[in-house]
C-alpha cells in the first residue's frame, strides 16, 4: 500500500495511518522524488503493533491431595506462571494487598515464586499481574484454600462384640465389628491396616448411612490383631489413630480337676473326708471358675491360687456318704464358658475287722489261745469288700513285725513264714 506524507508548517514531513492498524509486523519505506525527477528511497523500517497480552495459566505447584483442586496443606504456597514470551514482568499480590512481589522467570520461561512466610488457614485469592515488552498489562487472579487441620480418627471395638470384661478388647467373636469415629467431612480416603502374626493388610473404607464402621470379610483366627486407621483429606493431610489391639479368643477348656484330699488310693476319687476339697486348673486368661455339686444348680466360687491358673475350693459343709458328680464351669476373659465333671465317692465307713486262731490249730482247750504249733494259722473276719490292704502285726519278745495279708481261696488267712518259737505272741489287724 502506498499512501503519501504531508508536510506540516515547520517543514516536516510526518505519516499516520488512516485507520488503526491490527497487531502484527509492518515493514515501512519512504520514496522521495524531487523536480529534476531525482528519486531515492530509505531504508525499510520494521514496525511490531501489540497492543494487548495475557496469562495463559496460573498454577498451585504444591497442590496436595486431589490434583488440580487448588486445595494445600502447605502453609506457604508455592505458583507457576505461564505466559506469552514476550512478557517481561510478572508480579503478584495476596488478597488485595497493595504489596506486590515480583515472579523468576525459569530457564523455560514460566514464571514462578514460592511465598517465603506462612500464609493462614482458610480461602484466599491470589491476583497475577503480566506486562509485555509493549507495555501492556493482563490480570488474571486464582482462588485456592489452604487446609491445615485434620483431626485423629478414633477406631474402638463394637460393645456388643467386646464379649469378655468390657474395655479389655477381648473378644469371642471371629468377625468382631468396629466403629471409628472423629471422621472430618472433608476425609477423601480412610483405610483401615491390620498387622497380625508377622504381616499386614489394608482395607479402604466408605461411609454407610453417615457411619464409619468396618467388619472382616472373614473370620479371623484366633490371636492377637493390631487395627491402625489412616485417613486422609482433600488437603493432602494425613493423620493415623492410636493402634488398637485386639485379641480374639473363640474358646476355652478345662485341664484337670483334681479331689485333693483323695485319700487311699492315689487318684481313684474316693476319700473318706466329709469335706472335699477340689483343685482345677485351667488356662491362665480364665477369670471365673465355679462349682456345682450333683446338679443341684447352686454354684460357688473358687479362688485363684497363688500359681497361675490353679483355682481351689474346699467344701464348707459336710458332704454325705456316696457318689457325687462335681460339675465345673469356668469363663475366660473373651466371655467364652467351659464345662467339666468329676465323679468322686465319699466313705467313712469301715467295719472293724477279727481275728481268730484257727480251730484246727487250738489244740489246747477251744477259745484259750494256746497252741502247740510252731506255725498256726489264724483266720480274719469282718474284711469289708472295698478293703485294698490288711496287714498283721505280731508282737513278740518286744519285737513287732508286720505282715501283708492277701485274700485267697479260703478266705483272709494269716500264717507265719516262719516257725515261732515259744512264748507269747500278740496279733492286731489293720485294714485299709
Amino acid at each position: 500500500e502506498v499512501l503519501k506524507a504531508t508536510q506540516g508548517a515547520n517543514g516536516r514531513w510526518s505519516f499516520t495511518p488512516a485507520g488503526d492498524w491490527a497487531d502484527g509486523q509492518y515493514t515501512l519505506t519512504v520514496k522521495v522524488e524531487d523536480e529534476a525527477g531525482n528519486i531515492r528511497q530509505s531504508a525499510p523500517l520494521t514496525v511490531t503493533v501489540d497492543t494487548q497480552t495475557a496469562i495463559d495459566g496460573i498454577e498451585l505447584v504444591n497442590d496436595h491431595g486431589i490434583s488440580g483442586d487448588n486445595l494445600t496443606n502447605a502453609m506457604r504456597p508455592e505458583f507457576r506462571v505461564t505466559t506469552p514470551g514476550d512478557v517481561n514482568t510478572v508480579r503478584l499480590s495476596l488478597d488485595g494487598d497493595t504489596n506486590w512481589v515480583n515472579a523468576t522467570k525459569n530457564a523455560a520461561g514460566v514464571w514462578e515464586y514460592n511465598w517465603p512466610g506462612d500464609v493462614g488457614e482458610g480461602k484466599h485469592t491470589l491476583t497475577v499481574e503480566a506486562t509485555d515488552a509493549a507495555g501492556n498489562t493482563a490480570t488474571r487472579t486464582l482462588e485456592f484454600t489452604i487446609d491445615t487441620t485434620l483431626s485423629v480418627p478414633v477406631i474402638t471395638l463394637d460393645s456388643a462384640d467386646d464379649s469378655g470384661n468390657r474395655g479389655d478388647n477381648v473378644t469371642s467373636v471371629r468377625s468382631p465389628g468396629f466403629t471409628i469415629e472423629n471422621i472430618d467431612p472433608d476425609a477423601n480416603r480412610v483405610t483401615v491396616q491390620i498387622a497380625h502374626d508377622g504381616s499386614s493388610r489394608e482395607v479402604e473404607l466408605t461411609q454407610t448411612g453417615g457411619r464409619w464402621h468396618f467388619t472382616p470379610d472373614s473370620a479371623w483366627t484366633d490371636g492377637s490383631y493390631t487395627l491402625t486407621v489412616k485417613v486422609e483429606d482433600n488437603a493432602g493431610n494425613i493423620r493415623y489413630s492410636t493402634p488398637l489391639d485386639v485379641k480374639v479368643d473363640t474358646h476355652t477348656s478345662i485341664n484337670h480337676i483334681e479331689l485333693v484330699n483323695d485319700n487311699g488310693v492315689p487318684d481313684d476319687n474316693l476319700t473318706n473326708e466329709m469335706r472335699p476339697q477340689f483343685r482345677v486348673t485351667v488356662p491362665e486368661d480364665v477369670t471365673v471358675v465355679r462349682l456345682s455339686l450333683d446338679g443341684s444348680g447352686d454354684w460357688v466360687n473358687a479362688t485363684a491360687g497363688a500359681t497361675k491358673g490353679e483355682w481351689n475350693y474346699s467344701w464348707p459343709s459336710d458332704v454325705g456318704e456316696g457318689k457325687h458328680v462335681l460339675t465345673v464351669e469356668v469363663t475366660d476373659a473373651a466371655g467364652n464358658t467351659a464345662t467339666k465333671t468329676l465323679d468322686f465317692r465319699i466313705d467313712t465307713r469301715l467295719s472293724e475287722p477279727v481275728i481268730t486262731l484257727n480251730s484246727a490249730d487250738d489244740t489246747g482247750v477251744p477259745g484259750d489261745g494256746l497252741t502247740s504249733r510252731a506255725q498256726p494259722s489264724f483266720t480274719l473276719q469282718d474284711i469289708d469288700a472295698d478293703v485294698v490292704r490288711v496287714t498283721v502285726s505280731v508282737e513278740h519278745g518286744g519285737r513287732t513285725e508286720t505282715f501283708d495279708v492277701l485274700q485267697g481261696a479260703g478266705g483272709w488267712i494269716f500264717t507265719p513264714a516262719a516257725a515261732w518259737t515259744d512264748g507269747s505272741y500278740t496279733l492286731k489287724v489293720t485294714v485299709e
